[in-house]
């Protein structure tokens, strides 16, 4: 059905949009599906690319290649994830409309999900290219698929609501947000699990299982969607997402030229300096001039494209208020009077905040350069720790207990509130109840376990439990789940510790301000995982215990928090209500620039870990200054929705 026009009402509703629990429910599978076969990427391609026999069987020079490589693959993965959705927010918004992109591109998603799994089954009957062949193919499609996705959901959200019950929207999100950190916490801890007991084909198939049932979701809540059609749509729309997608290829050929050249590159530098360097550019301009030149056509006619098109008719986005004032430039004029004459202030002023805002940001992709690498370079980090963890085993038992039970419970009731049904109570006092019943209950037996004398019921506490600690094998993958728990934690702690003393004392936090101290906080975190990495190197594999790691991963996480969330708000309110869209479209572009500058310098691993860790620290903390000069020189001014 399409969207009505609200008059102004100051009645409230206090009622969920119909379509809402379906948008919730297809996000949080969707997001257990790709947080799930993110976290087991890498380390499947570095058993990928060493034939699946064990590392210590391989020579060190083949097992470095493997990890260079795996890295590449598993960052230009994560460049494709956040470059796809500048193609998908046009053919949703300008040509097919956001639920049919979502429901297509989700079709594609589980049949990435499926084709990872056929290679996991060519990987176990020992057809090597075949299993390579399946996973570039599979990481291809679910690239496009969670980038057709990822612009049209929280859009898709907004659609739904009328002046009605628009305070309930914060609400919406808090819980959007919320249940992806939460699905990613479980996808973390379940599919490195599944892989180590069942294989890659298992291992990838599940989380592809939880994405078909993303899509059925979503699909069944067809008739109770809000669907605002596409604008223009039709002709005009066709023409605008071709335009987009001929610009796009230049960057999509800079992230090939990153995959084939970077060793040559890194290699003459680390080994004859600048003067080999220089000497690789000419090479590569020699032998791949047929990228520029494709790329320099691409451009060329994407610019015609969008030219045609605004003979046609006019848009006032940013591309083609930029051309109008390329085209209409005259000296004793500033380069936006033509677009301001023509087209009035607020047109002219998008560009130039933009524009602002992306010299301010141009920064934090080396932020994302950082944050990204706890699903790789981290993990090979674990892998060289202790990874065993002893605890009180009737405790342990509780807590794991408690939390599926809660998880389910607290789903429930999740989908109740969002779904307007009533919950009591004694529904959420239950559940509370129950959990602590069983926490208190494993602490009892824990005691009795552990009691040196035959007390009542310590027979059966002992046959239930069996001894008092329990040994746990931890996988390096596991480790990651740390970041969405702590996430969970430091969100709260932030605003009750931090930011609300600050504002009720009159000095106030301010966003650019966050975000300087996040990026000078991630580039701690590489410091911290620098010299656990120097001690590892200095005791031996196996020696030093991977909850170390909890330090870096604290830091990281405060500074995501602190970069990321405070980013896009930042960014979302400085940008003019037209050009909300593209400023969100360059921030997705700062994770995928980031993610190619980490398979770009990928092959620094070979000299060693710690080095490739240091190498970052110090991009960050320079890219950090530069960020905090350019923020104390920012001028800016906040656009909301009206």
């Amino acid at each position: 059905m399409e969207k009505e026009e609200t008059t102004p009402t100051t009645e409230k509703c206090n009622k969920f949009p119909a379509g809402i629990p379906f948008i919730v429910g297809n996000e949080a599978a969707e997001r257990f599906s790709y947080y799930g076969m993110r976290q087991i990427l890498y380390i499947y391609l570095v058993a990928l690319f060493i034939g699946f026999f064990a590392e210590d069987a391989v020579s060190p020079d083949a097992l470095a290649d493997a990890k260079v490589k795996a890295t590449q693959w598993t960052h230009l993965f994560m460049a494709g994830v956040y470059l796809f959705p500048l193609v998908g927010a046009i053919l949703a918004d300008r040509f097919l409309g956001k639920f049919r992109v979502i429901l297509w591109v989700s079709l594609i998603y589980v049949a990435g999900h499926g084709v990872l799994a056929v290679g996991g089954r060519f990987a176990a009957i020992g057809n090597l290219g075949g299993a390579e062949w399946a996973m570039i193919a599979g990481l291809v499609l679910i690239a496009i698929g969670s980038g057709g996705i990822k612009p049209c959901v929280s859009a898709n959200v907004g659609d739904q609501f009328t002046s009605k019950n628009s305070h309930l929207v914060t609400k919406v999100f808090q819980i959007f947000y919320f249940s992806i950190n939460f699905g990613s916490f479980f996808a973390s801890l379940l599919t490195p699990w599944l892989y180590k007991k069942y294989g890659a084909e298992i291992a990838f198939g599940v989380p592809g299982v939880l994405m078909a049932i993303a899509t059925i979701v979503f699909w069944l809540g067809k008739n109770k969607f809000v669907k605002v059609p596409p604008n223009p749509g039709g002709k005009l729309g066709a023409i605008d997402f071709s335009a987009s997608t001929l610009l796009i290829v230049p960057l999509l050929l800079a992230i090939y030229l990153a995959l084939e050249e970077s060793e040559a590159i890194v290699h003459a530098f680390t080994s004859d300096g600048m003067t080999a360097v220089l000497n690789e550019f000419a090479n590569i301009a020699y032998h791949y001039w047929w990228v520029a030149a494709v790329g320099a056509v691409s451009l060329l006619i994407g610019l015609t494209v969008a030219h045609f098109r605004q003979k046609i008719k006019e848009d006032t986005g940013f591309l083609a208020a930029f051309i109008y004032a390329f085209k209409n430039r005259s000296k004793g004029k500033g380069f936006w009077e033509p677009v301001r004459e023509k087209y009035g202030d607020e047109v002219a002023e998008g560009p130039q905040a933009v524009i602002r805002i992306m010299i301010v940001f141009s920064m934090v992709s080396v932020f994302w350069a950082l944050f990204d690498q706890h699903s790789s370079t981290w993990i090979e980090q674990a892998k060289a720790m202790d990874l065993t963890l002893v605890v009180p085993s009737a405790i342990w038992s509780g807590v794991l207990l408690s939390t599926v039970l809660g998880a389910l419970l607290g789903a429930i009731l999740l989908f109740m509130w969002i779904s307007n049904v009533k919950i009591s109570r004694k529904m959420i006092w239950g559940t509370g109840i129950l959990m602590g019943v069983i926490l208190a209950g494993s602490a009892i037996a824990q005691l009795l376990i552990s009691s040196g004398s035959e007390l009542p019921m310590q027979p059966l506490a002992v046959k239930l439990f069996g001894e008092s600690m329990r040994t746990i094998e931890m996988l390096p993958a596991q480790i990651a789940a740390l970041n969405p728990l702590l996430v969970m934690i430091i969100i709260p702690l932030l605003s009750v510790l931090v930011y609300q003393p600050l504002e009720n004392a009159g000095k106030p936090l301010k966003p650019l301000a966050r975000m300087s101290i996040g990026m000078f906080m991630s580039a701690l975190a590489f410091v911290a995982v620098a010299l656990i990495q120097i001690r590892i190197d200095s005791v031996g594999a196996g020696h030093l215990h991977v909850l170390w790691q909890l330090i870096p991963y604290i830091i990281i996480t405060t500074a995501e928090v602190l970069v990321s969330i405070t980013g896009l708000e930042f960014a979302y309110t400085q940008a003019p209500r037209a050009m909300k869209s593209t400023i969100m479209g360059f921030w997705l572009l700062c994770v995928t620039f980031g993610n190619v500058l980490v398979a770009f310098l990928a092959p620094l691993q070979t000299l060693s870990l710690a080095t490739f860790f240091w190498t970052f620290a110090g991009l960050m903390t320079a890219a950090a200054i530069i960020f905090t000069i350019l923020a104390s020189f920012y001028k800016g001014k906040t656009y909301m929705q009206s």
